[in-house]
């Protein structure tokens, strides 16, 4: 029971013997109000009509005497009138059998009100000659009582109702620094750090409340540390100094990543930008010129390649890069005409028209299982071609023309395989050090005519040429939940759904997304979304991940760690579980400076009591680099390929 509710009780009960004291003694008083009135009223009548039976003249006239008392009988409410001799002997009785109305029986039994008897010498001159007992009806007296009863039950009623009220109120307001405190340590317990501005006004609860602000300004002090620390590791591993953009170390990481068959990635493209004659810029302007001209370069860069999933580095002091997975080069040749046609505006706004800088745009098409020197030195190749053109110019470098016959026969399966529903869904789990499963990612993949099974890098690029990701995230949904209408999971286990950006931005969409999850068992479903797609869309990602928590499912970030981004939103968003991105796998072996950046997300994520899953695990030595710096869950080829559902 609470400390309010018993208070409540405790003051409820002493205003309840204190009203009840209150009201059993007046009514008492009033009882004996009551019968000293019923004794005066029947002394007085017995004293008046005796001296009016002493006045007959003729003692033996009985007639004179019954009309007499019954005259006073009749107009007065007694209980009997009975005149006796001066032996006691019976000579006239006049009683009253009435009931009393209006009254419960039981209140009559349980209160008793004595009417006692008055009495009165009858004599005839000085000569006594009887005794006149009077006593008085107690009806009026049990009807008055009555009344008063219910007055002072009312009266108790209301006090009863306005005190316990304003102890209600008292006690809410008092208390409340209590419930604000249980709130807070909830908090605590869930990782959130909240402080209460309002200091009551009672010094105990002040000192403790007090206290928990305290303890809880230091332990949030703590997490913004580490992630402050986290996100400087990170920018001093990974972040060019000057644009902000990765530098060639975390591109090599990236590039790896997507270039790996078995993470599965899309294919997609990379644009290199190369500025030439920066060096003469530094010398005849300074080098601050420079660094505003890569700067301004760099800034319009990311905004006219700004797709899904876009990757931005600087290679080296004069070229640019950015990798765009799923996008086609056929794309870009606007945004990329755009970007050189820039060159003189950019120029003029750092007041270096005079210089002889001028750029090379070289972009091609990569896909899993490229060689990233032969990639790098097709670009090379491609710039050199786009310096040929002119200044300011682009290349778009096509090894291979695809004509588009070919993109006619990709719509046409592609069509046919969503209409016919060609998905299937396969499932690679992730364990604990104990080799237990933690959860099972759900992985779709194309089953053509043939029969012959595809991963999703086969066919999301094109997918997204249709425009038709909504449709994918719908069958993959409806496949999940189908399959576990029918099958369940060991207890603990999830099977986790990726998610895109489409969900995230439309309404209709998630409504019939948490339909379909209604559906099936919360405890059995795990929702993730990448890094990237939340920090692009906070505002709809923090909806959309209220309402995954409030249906009671888990929320795990997907490819965490690889982007420049403020660290504390994941303590706004609290995922259940983060997978870090695969890059970090390619360079946990030998890289000191991401082991550091890596064991500061895990002490950052650890605080939090989130969980870190560790992806691409394909050899023994990685799961082990992993395990040291305090990673508990992975996941990977070194467990199992995917397999079916």
């Amino acid at each position: 029971m609470s400390l309010s509710k018993q208070m409540m009780l405790f003051i409820t009960a002493m205003l309840v013997i204190l009203l009840l004291g209150t009201f059993l003694l007046n009514l008492n008083n009033t009882r004996s109000f009551l019968e000293a009135q019923l004794q005066s009223h029947a002394q007085d009548t017995a004293t008046s009509l005796g001296l009016s039976l002493s006045s007959v003249a003729d003692p033996a006239d009985s007639s004179s005497m019954e009309t007499m008392i019954n005259a006073v009988f009749d107009r007065g409410y007694y209980s009997h009138i009975t005149m006796l001799d001066m032996d006691g002997k019976l000579i006239y009785e006049k009683n009253n059998t009435q009931k009393i109305n209006g009254i419960p029986n039981w209140f009559i039994d349980l209160i008793s009100i004595e009417a006692p008897d008055a009495e009165a010498l009858v004599q005839s001159g000085w000569v006594p000659i009887g005794h006149l007992v009077v006593q008085s009806h107690p009806g009026y007296a049990y009807i008055e009582l009555w009344k008063t009863a219910l007055s002072l039950l009312l009266w108790f009623l209301i006090a009863a109702g306005v005190a316990i009220g304003f102890a209600a109120y008292a006690l809410r307001v008092m208390l409340a620094p209590l419930k604000k405190m249980e709130k807070q340590a909830e908090a605590i317990v869930r990782k959130e750090y909240l402080l209460q501005d309002a200091l009551p006004g009672t010094i105990e609860f002040k000192r403790v409340v007090s206290a928990m602000n305290a303890m809880v300004h230091k332990m949030k002090t703590v997490f913004d540390r580490d992630a402050q620390h986290a996100e400087k590791l990170q920018k001093l591993a990974y972040q060019d100094g000057v644009t902000g953009l990765s530098n060639r170390r975390h591109f090599e990481m990236n590039i790896d990543a997507l270039l790996d068959k078995q993470a599965e990635a899309s294919p997609g493209t990379i644009c290199l930008i190369r500025i030439h004659h920066l060096k003469e810029l530094n010398d005849q302007f300074g080098y601050m010129a420079g660094d505003n001209l890569v700067k301004a370069l760099a800034d319009k860069m990311t905004h006219n390649l700004n797709f899904e999933n876009s990757f931005y580095a600087r290679l080296n002091g004069s070229e640019l890069l950015t990798i765009m997975p799923t996008i086609s080069g056929k794309k870009l040749s606007k945004p990329v005409s755009e970007i050189c046609q820039s060159i003189p505006k950019v120029l003029s706004h750092l007041k270096a028209s005079e210089s002889t800088i001028s750029i090379s745009v070289a972009y091609l098409d990569y896909s899993p299982g490229d060689d990233r020197s032969h990639l790098l030195a097709q670009l090379d190749f491609a710039t050199k071609e786009a310096d040929q053109l002119g200044q300011n110019q682009f290349f778009y470098y096509q090894p291979e023309k695809v004509n588009a016959e070919n993109d006619t026969r990709w719509k046409e399966m592609l069509n046919d395989a969503i209409e016919n529903k060609r998905f299937i869904l396969f499932q690679q789990a992730a364990y604990d050090e104990n080799r237990k499963i933690y959860n099972r990612e759900a992985l779709l993949r194309l089953k053509d005519k043939n029969n012959t099974i595809h991963p999703a890098s086969f066919f999301i690029p094109a997918i997204r040429k249709l425009n038709k990701m909504d449709e994918i995230d719908k069958l993959a949904v409806s496949l999940a939940v189908t399959y576990l209408s029918k099958h369940r999971l060991f207890h603990g286990e999830r099977l986790a759904i990726n998610l895109g950006q489409c969900v995230i931005r439309d309404q209709t969409l998630q409504d019939w997304l948490f339909q379909q999850l209604d559906t099936v068992d919360s405890n059995q479903i795990a929702i993730e979304i990448p890094e990237a797609i939340i920090n692009a869309n906070r505002n709809e990602a923090r909806s959309l991940i209220e309402k995954i928590k409030s249906a009671g499912i888990h929320f795990g970030l997907d490819h965490f760690g690889n982007r420049f981004t403020d660290m504390n939103y994941i303590q706004e968003f609290r995922p259940d579980y983060i997978k870090l991105d695969t890059s970090f796998s390619k360079a946990i072996e030998e890289d000191d400076q991401t082991r550091y950046y890596v064991s500061s997300l895990c002490d950052m994520s650890e605080s939090l009591d989130i969980q870190i899953i560790a992806m691409s695990i394909e050899t023994e030595t990685q799961l082990q680099a992993f395990k040291e710096l305090g990673i508990h869950h992975f996941q990977g080829y070194y467990f199992g390929a995917p397999k079916t559902l």
